[in-house]
């Protein structure tokens, strides 16, 4: 009866640091997966801010159908 209460007890040690293990697995994929959703929609947010603050500020990007045509 005493060997298989020790093997019985080992047993739930080894189960409970498996699953502690494999929980911190989850986690940790989890949050990494959800740093980089986080980091995509962040630069989808700023693309086009970005794009539309430089095609203002620098005025060499512009094409010549932006200006607008004296009437002379």
């Amino acid at each position: 009866m005493g060997r298989s209460s020790s093997k019985r007890s080992l047993q739930f040690w080894l189960l409970l640091a498996a699953s502690v293990l494999l929980s911190a697995m989850v986690i940790s994929l989890f949050l990494e997966i959800m740093k980089v959703m986080v980091y995509l929609l962040l630069v989808l947010l700023l693309v086009p801010l970005v794009y539309l603050l430089l095609k203002r500020s620098l005025p060499f990007l512009r094409g010549s159908d932006a200006k607008l045509k004296s009437r002379n």
